[in-house]
């Protein structure tokens, strides 16, 4: 009998994932460890790798589709084998999936023909689709779900488009590939994936929590010369490394930022682990720095050089995102003045970092000119007050003022 290959679980909140790219085509055989498809997960774009050896008799999930980790998505086993059971299992499975309201019959001749119920329209009562619909599209193009709702939204006729995905079918990127130039109509960006979590997760952040911003600006003069110093020692610091250092350093002495709110209480972390937010072009991921606040200013640098391009290139593991006690934002790059970050659950703060600007400032009764740059610390209010939340930040201040102290 074939083996069924189902979407693996990947870290522990995972419910489903997206495939991106089938590495293989049916008929093929496959090698048990070599490259099968490409997944996106919550954070990540990873390669799995088939379970077992023999032929890929049927692809069941097509590329583009997102997929709970408890459904079949492909078969694996010996050449001719009969696909027909599992393929009525899957189609059955579509129905709360897609919301397609189909008599069994139909999902079964579908599921046999390899025809899509959504893009279907049924002609039974309240919209069904039956037997005959099914077989009246008996010549209808094969096409991913994805693909139907691009279409479907951006007008495209796709009776004259041909598929590039297994079988012939027709793929999100053939449909937009079909579009008219000259009329410019909407685009469908689904949500999938990262950007899923990320609007799952501050929406929670900013609706579960008493969240209040300060802001300070910080005089950079002495913070510039370091990193110059050690430019010139071959050791380049970016001001995200020294203010990981200067962050760290100030939790161990204001346990109280350093804290999560519980159903039993508020827990003060020992450890000090700091996520440095990196922008992806499909969205933001935190790697985490763990035990911050034991390591140097190279050391700190060399962490952050290494996490920040595994991210970009989705080379990280779970382990390498979670567990953060306190998190520092940057957008500084983009010539942002200063902004109001939302703080990463369950931490109770967050330090974001605006541009370093060449600003006239009063020193000793004279006009001078000096790199400033604004941080602004959001805060739970629940677990800190406003006065030790601007201590703390006062405390950033002197230290990113008087780096030399960390030295």
């Amino acid at each position: 009998m074939a083996y069924e290959v189902i979407m693996p679980k990947q870290g522990l909140q995972m419910t489903e994932g997206t495939i991106m790219r089938w590495l293989a085509h049916e008929g093929e055989h496959v090698e048990e460890g070599a490259a099968l498809f490409e997944m996106e997960t919550d954070k990540l774009t990873i390669t799995i790798d088939a379970p077992r050896s023999g032929t890929l008799i049927k692809i069941l999930r097509g590329e583009g589709e997102t997929v709970p980790i408890t459904q079949v998505i492909a078969l694996i086993g010996d050449a001719g084998e009969a696909t027909e059971s599992a393929e009525t299992k899957v189609a059955n499975e579509q129905v709360p999936a897609q919301r397609i309201v189909a008599t069994p019959a139909a999902r079964a001749l579908a599921a046999r023909r390899n025809i899509d119920l959504t893009a279907l329209t049924g002609s039974g009562p309240a919209g069904r689709i039956i037997l005959r619909d099914v077989e009246a599209a008996r010549g209808a193009p094969k096409i991913t779900p994805l693909a139907a709702a691009v279409a479907r939204a951006q007008g495209v006729d796709i009776s004259g488009i041909a598929g590039t995905g297994p079988g012939g079918k027709i793929m999100k990127d053939d449909v937009l590939s079909a579009k008219e130039p000259a009329a410019p109509r909407d685009t469908l960006v689904p949500i999938t994936g990262m950007r899923r979590t990320i609007a799952d997760n501050m929406t929670a952040s900013l609706r579960e929590m008493a969240q209040a911003s300060i802001r300070m600006k910080v005089d950079m003069t002495a913070l510039t010369a370091l990193r110059e110093e050690f430019r010139a020692r071959d050791i380049r610091l970016s001001v995200n490394d020294v203010f990981v250092r200067v962050v760290s350093h100030a939790l161990r002495e204001h346990p109280a930022m350093n804290a999560s709110l519980t159903p039993e209480g508020i827990i003060q972390k020992r450890a000090v682990h700091i996520g440095i937010a990196v922008a992806l072009e499909q969205g933001l991921i935190v790697p985490v720095i763990r035990s911050a606040d034991t390591l140097t200013l190279p050391e700190i640098a060399a962490q952050s050089s290494d996490l920040i391009a595994r991210a970009r290139r989705g080379g990280l593991s779970p382990d390498e995102y979670r567990g953060g006690t306190f998190t520092i934002t940057n957008l500084g790059m983009f010539d942002v003045d200063d902004f109001v970050a939302i703080i990463n659950p369950p931490e109770c703060a967050i330090l974001a970092l605006g541009k370093i600007e060449r600003t006239p400032v009063v020193r000793d009764d004279a006009i001078v000119i000096r790199p400033v740059m604004t941080m602004t610390l959001t805060y739970d209010h629940r677990i800190v007050d406003g006065a030790p939340a601007a201590r703390f930040l006062q405390r950033i201040k002197e230290l990113a003022q008087n780096p030399g102290l960390l030295l």
